[in-house]
This record gives C-alpha cells, sequence and structure tokens, in this order.
C-alpha cells in the first residue's frame, strides 16, 4: 500500500479514535455497569452462571470486562472500546485489500470509521457488539486468504484455523455473531461451484475453519467450567433463555414500539441500508465468491438485528465491517459515476451523525443515576449491600457495594424470577441487603410480567427518601445517614 493511502487510512483510525475521547469519563451505561459487575464477581465458582450473578451473555465478555474492572474500571473499559474501533477500522480495511485491492482501503477504513463514530449508532458506549467486530474482521480476512488461489493447502488449512479461532471468539463474546462461519459456508459453496477450488482443498478449508472453532471452543469452555461456569448452563442462558425472553418482548411490544422505530431510521441514516444497496451491483460485475459472502454475512446481520427484540441501537454495530468492507471493495470496483454514488452515501452517514451529534437531546438519565449511586456510597459502611430492582446497574455500580440479587437486568429478572421468589427469600432471608432502590414503583411491577408479591418491603424496610425520584429504602435494624438526593 502507497503511502499516502497509509495516510488516509490513519487518518480514518485517528477519527474513529477521536470521537470517542471525548466519551471516556461520560457515566456508565446500565449495560457497561452491568457487565463490569458481573467481571467483579466472577472470580470463583458460584450459585449462579458467573459466581453471584447471572447473565444471558459469553464468557469471553465477561472476561474482558473483568480485565477492564481490575485495570481501573471505566476508563480502562472506554480505552478497550477505543482499542476494538480503531481495529474494526484497520481490519476493515485489510480484508477490503484482500478482496479488491489497495484501492478499495481507503473507503473500507472511513466507511467503517463513520459507521463506529457516528452518534446515529454507536454513541461511544462500549458492548458486545463493538468488542466483537474486530475478531469477525480478523476472521472473514483469514478465511478470504484461505481461498486466495495459488495458496498451498497448509498454508489455506492453517489460515481456515484462524478463521475458525476468530469466529468462534466473536461468538463467545456475542453469541449471535455467527458472521465468520456465515462467510466461510458461502463464500466457500460459491468458489467450489464455480471451480475456483477443488474438492480435496474444500475438505482442507472446512477440517481447518471446524478445527480451529472445536480447538478454541473446547478452550474457552474448559476455561470458564474452571470458574465455575458449567457448558449446560452457559447453552441454557444463551439459547434457550434467549427464545423464552423473546416471547417475554413480545407480550411487551408496546414498550419497544419506539426504539424500534429509532432503529430503522438509524439502519438508514447509520449508512448500512443505503451503503448496502450501493454495493449490491457487485453482485453482477464482480460477484466473487468472497462478495457473495459478505452480501450473505449483511443480510445475516440485518436478520439477527431484526431478530434481536429489544431494537438497541448499538445492533447496529454488526453491520459496520462487513458494510464497511462492501463500501470498499464497490469503490474499488465501479468507475467514477460509480464511485461518487459510494461517496455520496459516506457523506449521508457523516452529515447524519453530525446533526444527530449536535440535536442530540440531553439525556441526564446515567449522570444522575451515577450520582445517585455515589450519595450511598457516601452514607454506607464497607459492609453494606444493594439491591436496584428492577434495573439500574449503574446505580450499583456507582455505591460500590456487593449487590446479591442476581439479576441486574430486568429482562432476565422478568423471565427466572417472575413471582419474585429470588428477590423475596432474599429481602426475608439471614442477610438481607442493606440497601434496596426502587428504579419504578411496585404497582408498576405487574405491568412488565412480575406476579409477586408488591408489598415485600413493608416487613423490614422503611422508605428513607427519594434520589431523583427513585425511593430508597433502608434495613430497619440498621443505623445510616439519610442519602442526599443529587436532584434536590
Amino acid at each position: 500500500m502507497t503511502r499516502p493511502r497509509l495516510l488516509f487510512v490513519a487518518l480514518a483510525i485517528v477519527v474513529a479514535v477521536a470521537s470517542r475521547l471525548p466519551r471516556l469519563s461520560h457515566p456508565l451505561t446500565p449495560d457497561e455497569a452491568g457487565f463490569l459487575i458481573v467481571g467483579r464477581g466472577w472470580s470463583s465458582a458460584g450459585a449462579q452462571l458467573y459466581g453471584a450473578q447471572w447473565v444471558d451473555r459469553p464468557p469471553v465478555l465477561i472476561a474482558i470486562f473483568r480485565f477492564a474492572e481490575q485495570a481501573g474500571g471505566m476508563y480502562a473499559l472506554r480505552l478497550i472500546g477505543v482499542v476494538a474501533a480503531a481495529l474494526t477500522v484497520l481490519l476493515a480495511a485489510r480484508v477490503a485489500v484482500r478482496i479488491a485491492g489497495h484501492a478499495a482501503a481507503i473507503p473500507a477504513a472511513w466507511a467503517a470509521a463513520l459507521m463506529v463514530a457516528t452518534p446515529v449508532v454507536a454513541n461511544g458506549r462500549v458492548d458486545g457488539e463493538l468488542l466483537a467486530a474486530p475478531f469477525v474482521l480478523a476472521g472473514l480476512s483469514a478465511a478470504v486468504a484461505a481461498l486466495a488461489p495459488g495458496v498451498s493447502r497448509r498454508t489455506a488449512f492453517l489460515r481456515a484455523c484462524l478463521a475458525g479461532v476468530a469466529g468462534i471468539t466473536a461468538m463467545m463474546i456475542k453469541q449471535n455473531f455467527v458472521d465468520v462461519a456465515v462467510f466461510a459456508a458461502v463464500a466457500g459453496l460459491v468458489a467450489l461451484l464455480r471451480r475456483e477450488i477443488d474438492w480435496p482443498k474444500a475438505r482442507v478449508l472446512m477440517l481447518g475453519f471446524l478445527g480451529g472453532a472445536a480447538a478454541a471452543l473446547a478452550v474457552i469452555l474448559l476455561w470458564s467450567w474452571s470458574r465455575g461456569t458449567s457448558p449446560a448452563e452457559l447453552y441454557e442462558a444463551l439459547y434457550p433463555f434467549r427464545i423464552e425472553a423473546s416471547r417475554v418482548i413480545d407480550e411487551g411490544a408496546a414498550s419497544v414500539i419506539e426504539r424500534r422505530s429509532r432503529l430503522r431510521l438509524a439502519l438508514v441514516l447509520g449508512g448500512a441500508v443505503p451503503l448496502t444497496i450501493i454495493a449490491l451491483p457487485l453482485l453482477w460485475r464482480r460477484g466473487s465468491a468472497a462478495v457473495w459472502g459478505l452480501v450473505a454475512v449483511v443480510a445475516f446481520g440485518l436478520f439477527s438485528v431484526a431478530a434481536g427484540g429489544s431494537a438497541w441501537l448499538h445492533y447496529l454495530i454488526q453491520l459496520c465491517g462487513p458494510v464497511a468492507v462492501l463500501t470498499g471493495v464497490a469503490a474499488a470496483t465501479y468507475r467514477l459515476r460509480g464511485r461518487l454514488v459510494v461517496a455520496g452515501g459516506l457523506a449521508l452517514v457523516l452529515v447524519a451523525g453530525v446533526v444527530a451529534q449536535v440535536q442530540q437531546p440531553d439525556r441526564p438519565t446515567q449522570l444522575t443515576r451515577e450520582r445517585s449511586g455515589e450519595a450511598i456510597a457516601a452514607v454506607s459502611e464497607p459492609t453494606d449491600s444493594i439491591v436496584v430492582f428492577p434495573y439500574g446497574s449503574n446505580i450499583a455500580y456507582a455505591s460500590g457495594l456487593d449487590t446479591p440479587y442476581p439479576y441486574l437486568w430486568m429482562l432476565p429478572a422478568i423471565v427466572r424470577d417472575t413471582d419474585l421468589s429470588t428477590l423475596g427469600g432474599l429481602v426475608r432471608g439471614e442477610d438481607p441487603p442493606t440497601w434496596i432502590v426502587l428504579t419504578t414503583q411496585p404497582d408498576r411491577w405487574p405491568s412488565y410480567g412480575f406476579t409477586g408479591s408488591t408489598d415485600l418491603l413493608e416487613d423490614r424496610y422503611t422508605e428513607v427518601g427519594e434520589l431523583c425520584g427513585r425511593p430508597v429504602y433502608l434495613l430497619r435494624e440498621t443505623d445510616r445517614e439519610t442519602p442526599a438526593d443529587p436532584c434536590a
């Protein structure tokens, strides 16, 4: 790659990094705080999937958050997100170059940079989608290299192994990220049908990919099992639970209608749909096995986003890498008019991102939650504990106290503690939490799907005030000062 191209790719990486630096000190989102709590407690076997906590996420994700918590918490996590964004840009350019030559590097890098930087999609948070994206692109790069003509079977086998390892690692960060397997299956089949590879090489590639994937999966599962997370429990959390959770989401669909509307708009303004449509003529202009594989990955990504149910905007990060690669290949293949259309698509993402940043309303929810947790921390003893129900893990994290209730998110609580037997047992048990913060009033619990008693706290707790409108309860046999309301 020439020096000017390297400089433009480097500039795209700088843009992706710079867009996240202002967010380093922003309050944690519930997902970020919740995963940090789960990671912090995953030190040994416990009653739940990850020690004292239960969450429907794979072990590599929890391991990354555990590392971030040990390395400094919020700032370490956000810096890991910066590295993930930079790697996504770099690897998108790398995959595009392997498919369409050096001319694809700059548009692929800039497409990736704009898509992971735009507040329409990413908004600076660090979640499983962002952390899995570099592994998906690394797997695509290895798979493309394995299918390259003139490669010896031994080299192809090793590259296929690397693709399998990267693909499984991505799945063990976010369980629906099977993109590498989709790409390998479609691209490999197209190459075989076109006789770009023969059956002996196809068998070598298949064995390599499956062998690498199986080895990586075995290592991850055995390592997780050694920490108390059994493969059977993990499978139940990642797949059967998600099916049940989808049913619960559908039953309460009214609460996600607005998010689904925003998600559809973000598919356009975030670049995924327009850039994909612009690149679709590649199928008959440059319908290589790799291009067919990329289109299949994007199609699967769209299905995965739609099947996510909750319709959170960060789901769209799954599309950023593959769409960016497609954009780079399209720009390298098309003539001047087509390249101008690609540039127009990138301009749409840029303008939409700038407008979203300027017009983004002030949303102080995360800040008030953080300050509420800090207010409790200011009047607590080190041995105190806290439960924030039914959601609001960033309050619990900011308090710095242990949280004995295993469900930090509302969806797992609704599915696994519908009758509130776990919460009730904790409240009435020998070691009840010192503090309980309610983020919704008990009379609203039935509307979310809970069927248990709404007067669980009456016998042993006293309401001592509110923190930004959220009632705070203190265990009666304890003597603590009243937390100062940060919103007063």
